[in-house]
C-alpha cells in the first residue's frame, strides 16, 4: 500500500468509527434568552451544551390532538391550554379549549413564555410534528430540549415517524423537576398569579431508541401534576466526520479506478508484445 492510499484509508477508517459512535445523553443545558421579565417575552437566542453553542432550531409545525379532556364549566376542567406571559406576545390569542393548529402555534416559535399549560386533573395525548426531520448525528448533544413551569410536573414522550406511527420506546419526562435543572429565568402567565421557576431537560435520540423522528406523542394524565411545557428540537446537520469519511470512500473509489484502468493499459501493451 502506497502512502496516497494509506492516507485514504485512513481517512476512512476514521470517518467510519466516528460515524459509528453512539452520541451522548448530556441532558443538561444552559438556555440563552433575552428578557428577564417573568410576564413578558423570553426569546431564547441559542442553547449551550457540552461547551458547544446551538442556534439552529427546529420547531414544532403541526399537531395533532388524539385526546384532550373537555371543558366544561369547571374553570379547572379540561386538560391541555395554550397559554403565555402576562404581557407577552403571542402568535393567537389564548385558549382553554385549543385545536391543533393553535396548540402548533404557541410550542412552535422561540418564545419561552409561550407554553402549554396542562391542568392537574387533565389528561391528553397530543401528536406534534417538527418542520424538519431530526436524526441521530455524533456531536454529542441531545436532539430535543424541553422547560416546564413550575418544576413541577411529568410528560410522556415518544417517537413519530412521518407517517404518525409510534416508534422507539415510550419515555416519562420528569428530570424537570430536579432543582439543579432550573433554566435560570421565571415565567408567569395568564393561567398562575405569579412568578414560578422553569425546568429544563435535554433528550437524545438513543433514549428515546431511535435514529430518525418526525414527532413525538406527547401523554399526560391525572397523576402527571399537569405539565405546562415548551419543546424545541435541535435541527440536524450534516456531520465534518461524516463528509470526510464519504469523501474517502469517494477517493478510493476514484484511484481504484484510475488503478484499474492503468493495470488495463499494461496487460494490453504485454499482451501486444
Amino acid at each position: 500500500m502506497n502512502v496516497k492510499n494509506a492516507f485514504i484509508f485512513t481517512s476512512l477508517l476514521f470517518g467510519a468509527v466516528l460515524s459509528g459512535t453512539n452520541s451522548a445523553e448530556a441532558a443538561s443545558f444552559t438556555s440563552n434568552v433575552t428578557g428577564n421579565d417573568p410576564t413578558k417575552d423570553i426569546i431564547l437566542n441559542s442553547i449551550t451544551q457540552n461547551g458547544k453553542n446551538i442556534n439552529n432550531f427546529s420547531y414544532i409545525n403541526k399537531a395533532v390532538i388524539q385526546y384532550n379532556t373537555p371543558r366544561t364549566n369547571d374553570p379547572n376542567s379540561g386538560a391541555a391550554s395554550t397559554d403565555r406571559g402576562d404581557k407577552a406576545t403571542s402568535p393567537l390569542a389564548t385558549a382553554e379549549d385549543p385545536t391543533g393548529n393553535a396548540i402548533a402555534a404557541f410550542l412552535g416559535n422561540n418564545n419561552l413564555n409561550n407554553i402549554i399549560d396542562t391542568e392537574d386533573v387533565g389528561a391528553f395525548t397530543i401528536d406534534v410534528f417538527f418542520d424538519s426531520q431530526i436524526t441521530k448525528d455524533n456531536s454529542g448533544l441531545d436532539s430535543l430540549f424541553f422547560w416546564e413551569r413550575g418544576m413541577n410536573s411529568d410528560l410522556g414522550i415518544q417517537a413519530l415517524d412521518s407517517s404518525g406511527k409510534v416508534i422507539g420506546t415510550y419515555k416519562i419526562v420528569n428530570q424537570t423537576r430536579n432543582s439543579s435543572n432550573y433554566a435560570g429565568f421565571k415565567i408567569d402567565t395568564t393561567e398562575i398569579g405569579e412568578a414560578q421557576k422553569v425546568g429544563s431537560w435535554g433528550v437524545s435520540l438513543d433514549w428515546l431508541g431511535v435514529t430518525k423522528l418526525s414527532g413525538l406523542r406527547l401523554t399526560a394524565n391525572s397523576s402527571f401534576s399537569g405539565p405546562d411545557f415548551k419543546i424545541i428540537a435541535r435541527k440536524t446537520t450534516p456531520e465534518p466526520t461524516t463528509i470526510l469519511g464519504l469523501g474517502a470512500v469517494a477517493a478510493i473509489g476514484l484511484l481504484r479506478r484510475r488503478q484499474w484502468k492503468q493495470s488495463s493499459v499494461w496487460e494490453q501493451r504485454d499482451f501486444v508484445r
